[in-house]
């Protein structure tokens, strides 16, 4: 009985064929034949840079738009002046009651003033608070639909 793995039939299945040679002794592999330079011909030579392309392709774009907005925020943190409702990154909102080039003081309660990085300050924006206008309208028309 012979062993499954060493059988003729699996290396054909497998599509294999057994080595011509005699087992231990190593053979240098036969030079190509033909003239015409042997070798596989080469690729594109752009396919080797297409990584690199891609890649640039991608960050810079990136790297363009965080500048801008870097500079925005600059600009607009070196607008700020004393008295000025201003947010930090941590989510506190107050007073700004003095800023230099490292530390910002912020008043965040009647007798209660913080010490910041400057450059986690940034301008408060509020939200717009909804008119009573469309509230108003609403009502009319409510009103107006309960008449009919």
């Amino acid at each position: 009985m012979s062993a499954p793995l060493l059988s003729n039939d699996l290396l054909l299945a497998q599509n294999v064929q057994p080595k011509a040679t005699t087992p231990g002794v190593s053979q240098e592999p036969a030079a190509p034949s033909g003239g015409g330079g042997g070798g596989q011909p080469g690729g594109s030579p752009i396919a080797g840079f297409m990584p690199i392309l891609m890649m640039l392709v991608i960050f810079v774009p990136f790297f363009l738009l965080m500048s801008r907005r870097q500079k925005k925020e600059a600009q607009a943190r070196a607008s700020l002046k004393k008295g000025d409702r201003v947010t930090t990154n941590a989510g506190l909102i107050g007073e700004l009651v003095e800023m230099d080039d490292r530390i910002a003081r912020v008043k965040v309660a009647p007798g209660v003033t913080v010490q910041v990085v400057a450059n986690t300050v940034s301008p408060f924006a509020e939200a717009e608070k909804p008119s009573a206008a469309p509230a108003k309208e609403l009502k009319e028309a409510k009103a107006g639909s309960e008449k009919k």
